[in-house]
């Protein structure tokens, strides 16, 4: 069974949080994809040639939507899904590019950023390990911790 039918079963609720947002929404933006795929394949026959792809749209779809989602890594989505880690990175960047043409944004770091109002970072100062070559550079005598501001150290 392929990823998609596995996350079709789940409730409406397992695949909201999954996913984040509902299925309807995840057909419709499927199918813009897929439509841009067609137009771009007529505007320019010689990408009709080739080998056929093995995982169809909408499972690229939702391995980028997985990556985005959970960020996992390239390697943990292709046992994911059963292709190579190389081929995952590859969908991953092919669709975000086609994201960012069909929802019409400035560039794909638009796609990773949430709402979120607020940002909390620890700032803590580490102390730095003393150098054990070339100490002069950093010492200047006094008996404390080496830390890039000796205040707080």
């Amino acid at each position: 069974m392929d990823k998609l039918e596995s996350v079709r079963q789940k409730s409406p609720e397992d695949f909201l949080r999954d996913i984040g947002f509902p299925l309807d929404i995840f057909w419709d933006i499927a199918q813009k994809v897929s439509n841009y795929i067609k137009d771009q394949k007529e505007k320019r026959p010689i990408t009709k040639r080739g080998l056929k792809a093995r995982m169809s749209i909408e499972n690229k779809l939702l391995l980028t939507i997985y990556y985005m989602r959970h960020y996992m890594t390239f390697a943990r989505l292709g046992e994911e899904f059963n292709i190579s880690e190389s081929y995952a990175n590859k969908i991953f960047h092919k669709i975000t590019d086609i994201l960012v043409k069909i929802l019409k944004l400035k560039s794909r770091n638009e796609l990773l950023n949430s709402e979120l109002g607020t940002l909390l970072i620890d700032a803590s100062e580490q102390p730095i390990e003393r150098p054990q070559n070339k100490q002069k550079k950093y010492y200047s005598g006094k008996k404390t911790a080496y830390c890039k501001d000796s205040i707080s150290c």
